[in-house]
């Protein structure tokens, strides 16, 4: 019995990520979440262009609770931003880390956004 609760609990913690994948639920306001940080210039509804921040989860996910974007679909690509200055300040210096986000997750619903899911983010520190 010991031998099992050992081996168990061993693979739990050598268990990838993605075991434990869940949705992000839409506006709540401490959700975390990791995964790498780039940058890259979009195209906005008039064909202008604008920078955006975009985190890659380590896996794929998704959102409930927002009528913009269906639940059951898997999106491996969220839009952040942060409407603290402070904070929004910082987001450049983790360009291509891995990093840790805290946030307000949405639905993307207007043509500035450049992924499925939107973060405001109110928190941003390495892996």
């Amino acid at each position: 019995m010991r031998l099992l609760l050992a081996t168990t609990v061993t693979l739990l913690l050598l268990a990838p990520s993605c075991a434990f994948a869940v949705c992000l639920k839409a506006e709540e306001s401490k959700t975390l979440i990791e995964g790498v940080l780039s940058e890259g210039t979009f195209k906005d509804a008039n064909d202008n262009p604008e920078q955006a921040f975009i985190l890659t989860p380590l896996v794929p996910t998704c959102l409930s609770g927002d009528p913009q974007l269906n639940e059951s679909e898997q999106v491996s690509t969220i839009h952040i931003y942060s409407s603290d200055q402070a904070v929004a300040q910082t987001i450049k210096s983790f360009v291509g880390k891995d990093v840790f986000v805290q946030g307000t997750p949405f639905g993307a619903h207007t043509a500035h956004y450049h992924a499925p899911i939107v973060i405001d983010v109110t928190g941003i520190q390495l892996n």
